[in-house]
């Protein structure tokens, strides 16, 4: 439970929309840590079919708890979702993206979200060189 503290709002976002970004310290999802450990092999390649390759052989980055987003033009775009994932999560990871984490040379970022429930999103920017931004949604 998040008791005592404040999630840090952002005012373009819908009330029950929010996030904080937490640190790495807790416990990882172990979904988390199979993104983590992807991540650090291929953060700044940009060969977006590598990326999308390596992506697509760990099935609990392709299962339902994930959301791929393309990069391109400054737009963060869901390209595909897990069943898990609900639109207003990925809508506010989608603002996360857009203002915090996009042109930033920032490595992997974890964040409590608020979007109707709470949840852990660890998010991987790096993939940024090959147009991919991943989310693990816990």
């Amino acid at each position: 439970m998040l008791r005592g503290m404040a999630l840090r709002s952002n005012e373009d976002l819908l009330p029950l929309q929010s996030w904080r970004e937490t640190d790495f310290v807790d416990e990882i999802p172990a979904t988390a840590m199979a993104a983590l450990s992807l991540y650090y092999e291929l953060a700044r390649t940009d060969d977006r079919e590598a990326v999308l390759t390596a992506i697509a052989s760990q099935p609990s980055l392709s299962g339902p708890c994930h959301v791929l987003f393309g990069l391109t033009d400054n737009r963060v775009q869901v390209l595909e979702s897990g069943d898990y994932v609900s639109a207003e999560v990925a809508e506010t990871i989608v603002r996360i993206i857009e203002s915090e984490i996009t042109r930033s040379e920032d490595g992997a970022r974890r964040y409590t979200i608020s979007a109707g429930a709470l949840c852990d999103v660890t998010i991987l920017p790096l993939f940024q060189n090959a147009g991919i931004c991943l989310a693990v949604v816990v």
